[in-house]
């Protein structure tokens, strides 16, 4: 579609009517195929409605507007990723989505964390929004015939984003731009002023185990994830004992059976107690 304007935008420059003829309508066209063009159709339709009171114009854009987002990838990177931070070595996040009705904004919260930037926090986020600040000159990336061959993909479509640095501790924490960059099925993050960028995937159900158990463990007092110390080992040990008796008196109280979790005046008071 970015050809075909440049095109439409030569013929007019060049007062070549007919081509601009044949260009605006394969352009029309194209843009009613274009998931991207119809979401911010439906995204300023939506907003229209709204400000006159039409509510169920609303919802019927509001519909619109999801069954476009499914078609556009950068909808689709919800729940759990990995990348390598460097030398804190690989770390997982959770992406979800936020910001207005529908969530045009991408949140990358890291599961596991590190020194610098700990587990719960923010690490990035993107601006998906058709319109978004800086989002129309962010022009695709265009791959090498041969690196096009590797990823399956010619251009690769970039995102506005802010990243989060801090100093060790979590001190000195700050915000910087960034880019969020499709790769076919895998994504990246660049943080623009410092040259950093970090590859994510999608975890196995085996990593992702392993993964949470070492930052588990790094939460009992670990030394290192992989050689967890003795206290480390009994505090977790601890903790699942007492993660099992919880568990053991809710079934009890769920059964209608009498448990230390409810406050039953005439429980050492049944018959045959202490006889």
């Amino acid at each position: 579609m970015k050809n075909l304007e440049t095109d439409l935008e030569r013929a007019r420059e060049e007062g070549d009517y007919t081509s601009v003829h044949d260009l605006t309508k394969a352009l029309h066209e194209s843009q009613q195929m274009d998931a991207e063009h119809v979401y911010l159709l439906a995204l300023e339709n939506m907003e229209s409605a709204k400000q006159n009171g039409f509510d169920d114009e609303v919802e019927d854009y509001r519909q619109e507007a999801l069954l476009a987002r499914t078609c556009l990838p950068q909808f689709q990177l919800s729940g759990l990723w990995v990348g390598k931070y460097g030398d804190h070595g690989y770390e997982m996040v959770n992406v979800t989505y936020a910001g207005g009705e529908l969530g045009n904004v991408l949140v990358a919260t890291k599961v596991t964390g590190d020194k610098n930037v700990p587990k719960g926090e923010i690490t990035f986020t993107a601006d998906l929004h058709p319109e978004a600040k800086g989002r129309k000159e962010l022009n695709p990336i265009e791959l090498s015939d041969a690196a096009a061959k590797q990823w399956g993909h010619k251009h690769l479509p970039r995102f506005p984003g802010q990243g989060q640095v801090a100093a060790e501790g979590f001190l000195n924490n700050q915000w910087m731009d960034g880019q969020l960059i499709l790769v076919g099925e895998y994504f990246s993050f660049a943080w623009l002023p410092i040259g950093h960028q970090i590859f994510f995937g999608r975890p196995s159900a085996e990593l992702t185990l392993k993964m949470l158990k070492q930052s588990k463990m790094a939460d009992y007092g670990a030394i290192h994830v992989d050689a967890p110390n003795a206290l480390a080992k009994q505090r977790a040990f601890a903790q699942r004992c007492f993660e099992e008796t919880e568990l053991m008196l809710f079934d009890d109280e769920a059964e209608g059976e009498l448990c230390f979790l409810v406050d039953h005046e005439d429980y050492f008071c049944q018959e045959g107690c202490f006889e």
